[in-house]
């Protein structure tokens, strides 16, 4: 191991500078702290960066928790709706599974004699999330969920819904216009742009028909409306290489009845997801025949893989430190430099912007908010220089948890995973080859207790 020594300090005048924020330096170079207090022989300095790491792509053990049942319930600020084909990190696919409905009230004497004129499905999509190549031709298909979803209880990624097997409406070969603007006319007539995006999908209109003809009991509570009207699935019909992003919690994200009576036309109902109902997406991956799927649990090899939305996570296995006898952890740098393969298209399928640590108990990651095993550490990328080149890095700042692994109170063994689970992104790491300054590595800086 290599050391750089440092000239004795007094250990009083340790413990007082470790609470310092102090200058991470690399461990070629000896960091020159308190070189001027330098008269006792209670301690030393030492940096290294030769300590070895064992490290793996695994499949995320978490699962996204995509709606919380609360006093006040929340959903996602993204659905993801698609069924993607990335070339390196294989096949996503999302369905996006909402309840609808009014806000609870007495309506049932507006629609006596009613004749449904349409029924439309409004979709706003939330652009800046939209994920691979957006100007992609597209087909969905929406069905009636045979199964209940309940307005009382959390929902995870992984549930899905029994379904009818006939749709009750699609919208076939459209490529998403993410410069169309929807518009809406106010109480005065007035069209304004809404400034959101969208698409509006046809359905059945004995849909709406059926719906009119509800008992005006049924209308009084969001439970008793959802027991009549158990929701719907949104999902693609056909692979493409793109992933849309819809936001179910705009007011705009409705399904809207169109109808007359014998008094009045151009009437219009409108149910909406949200506001009392429930939401969820059924998420699955598939990585056969995909660049990564040799990479699983392969220790130490080439290249790594992180994939946010219950995708892959990297784990590391940290030295216990225990050779070094009694040591205080200065400052530690868990340090990993994204590589850029000649096949990967980085623009269309964006990076994670942000990464964090959790332990390895499986504990359930929330889309909403993590849930248990999570570690108080993060880090955005950042550009760096190594070997004349400027290359994208991640570096995680674990010197208090490699100084609790020193004294035994924590297990050794990470997962580095995407602060936002619920967003996609995915990046690829170097491994254990090419440049040695890319190469995954633990910086450590730390002083010997005698």
């Amino acid at each position: 191991m290599k050391k750089n020594n440092f000239k004795r300090i007094n250990l009083v005048v340790v413990l007082a500078m470790f609470l310092v924020p102090f200058l991470f330096v690399n461990c070629t170079k000896p960091t020159t702290l308190g070189g001027d207090l330098v008269n006792s022989e209670e301690s030393d300095f030492f940096t290294t960066d030769t300590f070895g790491l064992t490290v793996k792509t695994v499949r995320s053990k978490d699962t996204l928790l995509t709606f919380l049942y609360g006093t006040s319930s929340v959903g996602l600020a993204t659905y993801y709706l698609g069924d993607m084909n990335d070339p390196i990190f294989g096949n996503s696919r999302s369905e996006i599974i909402a309840q609808y409905g009014p806000s609870p009230g007495d309506y049932a004497g507006n629609f006596k004699s009613a004749t449904v004129d349409s029924v439309v499905l409004t979709l706003v999509f939330d652009s800046a999330k939209f994920y691979g190549n957006e100007d992609i031709i597209q087909s969905i298909e929406v069905l009636r969920l045979q199964e209940a979803m309940r307005i009382d209880t959390s929902y995870y990624a992984n549930r899905d819904f029994e379904t009818e097997m006939m749709p009750i409406g699609s919208l076939d070969n459209f490529t998403p216009n993410l410069n169309k603007r929807l518009l809406v006319v106010t109480a005065d007539s007035t069209v304004k742009d809404s400034s959101l995006v969208y698409v509006r999908v046809p359905l059945a209109n004995s849909l709406g028909a059926e719906i009119l003809a509800l008992d005006s009991i049924v209308f009084t509570t969001a439970e008793g409306f959802a027991e009549k009207f158990k929701g719907i699935k949104i999902k693609a019909k056909s692979q493409t290489t793109a992933m849309m992003a819809v936001n179910l919690k705009s007011y705009l994200s409705e399904i809207d009845i169109y109808y007359q009576n014998p008094e009045e036309d151009s009437l219009v109902f409108r149910i909406h997801s949200f506001g009392g109902y429930a939401a969820t997406e059924y998420l699955t991956k598939n990585y056969t025949g995909s660049t990564v799927e040799p990479y699983f649990d392969e220790v130490n090899s080439d290249l790594f893989f992180v994939q946010s939305t219950n995708g892959l996570n990297v784990e590391v296995s940290l030295p216990d430190l225990s050779s070094l006898g009694d040591v205080i952890v200065n400052k530690a740098v868990l340090e990993f430099t994204l590589e850029n393969l000649m096949s990967d298209d980085t623009l269309a399928f964006r990076s994670i912007a942000s990464f964090s640590l959790k332990d390895t108990s499986g504990s359930r990651i929330g889309g909403l908010y993590a849930q248990g095993g999570q570690l108080p550490v993060t880090a955005s990328l950042k550009r760096v220089e190594k070997d004349g080149e400027i290359r994208q890095v991640i570096q995680l700042n674990i010197s208090s948890l490699m100084q609790k692994i020193q004294r035994g109170d924590a297990e050794n063994k990470v997962v580095i995973q995407a602060t936002r689970p619920a967003v996609m992104g995915r990046v690829v790491l170097q491994g254990f080859a090419g440049e040695e300054s890319a190469q995954p590595k633990l910086y450590l800086n730390y002083t010997e207790i005698k």
